[in-house]
């Protein structure tokens, strides 16, 4: 049996954090009996290691007390949980880092979150610039079945003098009635962060922006994770912001 000043100089842990190790439930020492000083055991030595291990490692306290409680089996997806939830905050600084290294060649990009959202898509054709007719006849569709559209998108599929493009319309989670007949198909955008810019003007010339983005991309060696898009908020659809997921949140 060790005293907290034995205990604390064998573990390299001040008594300050053995305490509120032992006030969170995750470290509890006997008592003396006649002076009620608290007593270790040689086994907490390696206990009292890995709970400061787990801290260092950014791991909450409520889930080091529920990994301690938990079975050999359960300890594994925990851990597993662990892992992955570093590796995405590792990729997120990844992303930060190269965006604060760049961010002085060109402010004209930046970086944004998407949420995830509900899509509704309609396969188009037409000349560069002019889809607005897909858009408009889209959220009239919606209306009549008082479903509101909170983002318009363009997903780019090939050509340049007749355009390809799917168009696709942001809208909230729909009823089992809803009749879609007028759309080709849905899915959902995950969470997700991205690359971003914004393009006002002609849209016969937006190609240029585009390019921009995917040099940039290039450039700074960022990985796509989904496909490029443009994103209209609301009814402004004389602005788009130009988007490519980086990395996708879960």
């Amino acid at each position: 049996m060790m005293s907290i000043d034995t205990f604390s100089k064998k573990t390299g842990l001040s008594k300050s954090a053995l305490r509120f190790y032992e006030e969170k439930g995750l470290l509890i020492p006997g008592r003396n009996e006649e002076n009620g000083y608290r007593l270790y055991l040689e086994e907490q030595v390696d206990l009292a290691r890995f709970i400061n291990s787990l801290r260092l490692a950014n791991v909450p306290l409520t889930e080091i007390k529920s990994y301690l409680s938990a079975s050999e089996v359960k300890q594994r997806k925990i851990k597993q949980g662990w892992i992955t939830s570093l590796e995405q905050q590792r990729d997120i600084l990844d992303v930060q880092i190269k965006y604060i290294k760049s961010s002085i060649e060109d402010e004209r990009i930046f970086l944004m979150e998407m949420k995830e959202e509900r899509v509704l898509w309609v396969y188009a054709e037409g000349k560069q610039g002019g889809f607005s007719q897909y858009f408009i006849k889209g959220k009239e569709e919606l209306e009549k079945q008082q479903i509101s559209v909170q983002h318009f998108y363009l997903q780019y599929v090939s050509g340049r003098e007749t355009v390809k493009a799917w168009i696709g319309f942001g809208v909230g989670q729909l009823d089992a009635n809803t009749n879609i007949t007028f759309f080709d198909k849905e899915e959902s955008i995950r969470k997700s962060l991205c690359v971003a810019t914004v393009f006002r003007g002609d849209f016969f010339k937006i190609e240029k922006a585009y390019q921009r983005l995917i040099n940039y991309m290039s450039d700074n060696q960022y990985i796509p994770t989904g496909p490029l898009l443009e994103r209209y908020s609301g009814n402004e659809l004389n602005s788009a912001t130009i988007v490519i997921p980086v990395m996708k949140w879960s």
